[in-house]
């Protein structure tokens, strides 16, 4: 479709006066060659901060929990992480990364995380798995203007320990996700497993086995890792 300037609309209406007639007695065209016009646009911002009781770098996007261990062989300790948007605009796409810094590479491999928010629960697997995601789009759940939205992570061993994550569970899929800013992700939690009230009451996981002796020993520190798009 082709689009005609005021100018060329101008130059039109002059080399057209006979044709006023047709606009009817009384009426009258007016075409302004010539127009200006300002309007100030404020662009908005998005900061998305995660803070978490006892962690480092809070007010960031990326903060290191308290540590793990040493550890008897069962053992649960949850985090409350906390995003906050203090940006002007809503936050559409939420991201995040689990990774950790340890000195006992088999506890690390014989530790389950258990992440859940808002009725719904992402990923209740064994460390190393979610790790392996690298930074995954949450695509269930988005943060307005100065609101904030509550997540718990549970990291933990043992078939007693009552997390309420119930048994395996992921809503990963390795599905590359393009966000409405182009960002490419490899994957996404698709979907979750939902749960009503403050936090799931799925019970025990049975295939999260007491750690062995050798990982007992060992110190993990939890690093969380959000990022966020509009």
């Amino acid at each position: 479709m082709k689009l005609f300037s005021l100018k060329n609309l101008a130059m039109t209406g002059a080399l057209s006066v006979a044709g006023l007639g047709l606009v009817g007695i009384g009426a009258h065209a007016v075409f302004t060659q010539n127009t200006a016009s300002a309007q100030t646009i404020t662009a908005g911002n998005m900061n998305v901060t995660a803070n978490s009781p006892g962690a480092s770098g809070n007010d960031t996007p990326s903060i290191t929990l308290p540590s793990v261990g040493p550890t008897s062989s069962s053992f649960m300790t949850a985090y409350t992480v906390t995003l906050t948007n203090n940006g002007n605009i809503p936050v559409n796409e939420v991201s995040y990364a689990l990774s950790d810094n340890n000195n006992n590479g088999t506890l690390q491999g014989e530790t389950w995380a258990c992440l859940y928010s808002d009725g719904w629960m992402y990923f209740n697997e064994p460390l190393t798995t979610v790790e392996s995601y690298g930074t995954a789009a949450e695509i269930l759940d988005g943060i307005a203007p100065h609101a904030t939205d509550s997540y718990t992570l549970v990291i933990y061993a043992g078939t007693t320990e009552n997390t309420g994550c119930g048994g395996a569970y992921t809503g990963y899929l390795a599905n590359p996700w393009t966000s409405t800013l182009g960002t490419t992700l490899p994957g996404a939690y698709w979907a979750g497993t939902s749960y009503s009230g403050a936090a799931p009451t799925l019970g025990v996981n049975p295939a999260a086995a007491s750690l062995t002796n050798p990982a007992e020993n060992g110190v993990l520190i939890p690093t969380f890792t959000a990022g966020f798009e509009g």
